[in-house]
């Protein structure tokens, strides 16, 4: 295997990021970059049953808290990415590679874990010193609709629908604003619970996701010793640009503050891996009776095993 095997387990919250080739700003929090990331998103989550928590997009990177039931989190992964990748590109007026390495997807095991990712996650803009508080982040951020308790709405152009209009002669005296209405489609983005706050009413849900938030980015401000630029000035890059000093972490195998969690993850990942590669070498000598793992995506094929084959196509017909 060139790459970490991926597998995916039904019950687990992972957080998920990526950043751009080279850092470079390409994801500046512009208007029409904040649009295209927010129909991509909400659209690809409804198409797959992703069940988001938290997510915040920086110049030149994201995070997004989430799980997936039907065990698709990569088929979300690929096509978000891939069709960002395109609108990007286009907009910037740029070719290539985009993305700088594949996405991570690193397991959150404990509720303690998940609370500190969602507030690492909301408050990353003031993480990296750029505004002292995530409300003022120009871009797209979870923090907007746990303030408000509202979903957000993204429109994605269907362009398969747009040209079948186009052709259609009785609307040959529509002009392309019309045109490009009739193949919007619209999908709502709302953000799911966490375990351990199953139990709360959305309004009191959405304010203590607002109280935690708040007392970290209060505590941020303390440590910091250098002076946040704003969100004008985070704006007035150019989007070629890159950090000076970009940030190079490696990525941890899990999140947990328990270190015999830790160890016992990394036990039971090495011998899921020692299965996949035993089945993989069956599966070579042309044996029949393969069996993979669980939440492992098998040769050649699309769907994780145990995951479900069924996908979404049709927006929501409430907000179409």
């Amino acid at each position: 295997m060139g790459h970490p095997l991926r597998n995916q387990e039904k019950d687990a919250i992972y957080e998920l990021g990526n950043r751009t080739l080279h850092q470079i700003y390409a994801l500046l929090p512009e208007e029409q970059v904040n649009a295209i990331i927010l129909g991509l998103l909400s659209k690809y989550a409804w198409m797959y049953g992703v069940e988001i928590f938290a997510f915040c997009f920086m110049s030149n990177h994201f995070h997004i808290l989430a799980r997936c039931r039907s065990l698709q989190m990569h088929l979300f992964m690929r096509d978000f990415q891939s069709q960002l990748a395109k609108k990007i590109n286009k907009l910037r007026n740029r070719t290539g590679t985009f993305w700088e390495r594949r996405y991570t997807a690193t397991k959150v095991l404990t509720d303690e874990a998940m609370l500190q990712r969602l507030r690492y996650i909301v408050c990353n803009p003031s993480e990296s010193n750029l505004v002292h508080h995530p409300k003022q982040w120009p871009g797209l951020c979870s923090w907007d609709i746990h303030k408000s308790g509202k979903p957000m709405v993204g429109e994605v152009v269907n362009r398969k629908t747009y040209w079948a209009e186009k052709r259609k002669r009785k609307n040959k005296d529509k002009t392309e604003a019309e045109l490009i209405e009739m193949a919007t489609e619209r999908y709502a983005l709302e953000m799911a619970k966490l375990p351990q706050w199953q139990g709360l009413d959305d309004e009191a849900y959405h304010q203590k996701i607002v109280d935690e938030c708040h007392t970290h980015a209060g505590e941020l401000a303390k440590l910091r010793t250098v002076p946040c630029p704003g969100p004008k000035k985070a704006l007035s890059v150019k989007w070629s640009d890159s950090p000076r000093k970009p940030k190079k972490a490696p990525r941890p195998l899990c999140h947990s503050g328990d270190f015999k969690q830790r160890q016992e993850y990394r036990e039971d990942r090495r011998l899921l891996v020692d299965r996949y590669r035993k089945a993989v070498g069956r599966w070579r000598e042309g044996k029949s009776d393969v069996e993979f793992p669980d939440g492992t995506i098998p040769p050649g094929r699309q769907f994780c095993v145990g995951g479900s084959c069924d996908i979404r196509r049709e927006p929501p017909p409430s907000l179409n």
